[in-house]
């Protein structure tokens, strides 16, 4: 039987726990959906559930998790493939 294309380079997250959620306005639960901007690569954004996927990849290279700081500030990074 074939396995459909994996999206994830695995299920690594930070628990959330990690996240200290004391100065948003909503905090989230895990399993919550939320929507991570993308800069670079082929997509715009990533619909995830948090807490978010680390790492993430994607045709031509990874998206990397940058979640320093505010959420609002949080995005994926895509870090192209070396050829």
């Amino acid at each position: 039987m074939k396995q459909p294309p994996r999206s994830a380079v695995g299920p690594e997250r930070h628990s959330a726990d990690f996240y200290d959620q004391h100065d948003e306005f909503v905090a989230l639960q895990p399993g919550d959906r939320l929507l991570v901007p993308c800069e670079g690569g082929p997509c715009i954004s990533r619909l995830e559930t948090y807490p978010p996927r680390l790492e993430i990849t994607e045709r031509g290279g990874t998206y990397v998790l940058v979640d320093g700081g505010a959420r609002e500030a949080w995005r994926y990074l895509f870090v192209p493939d070396r050829h």
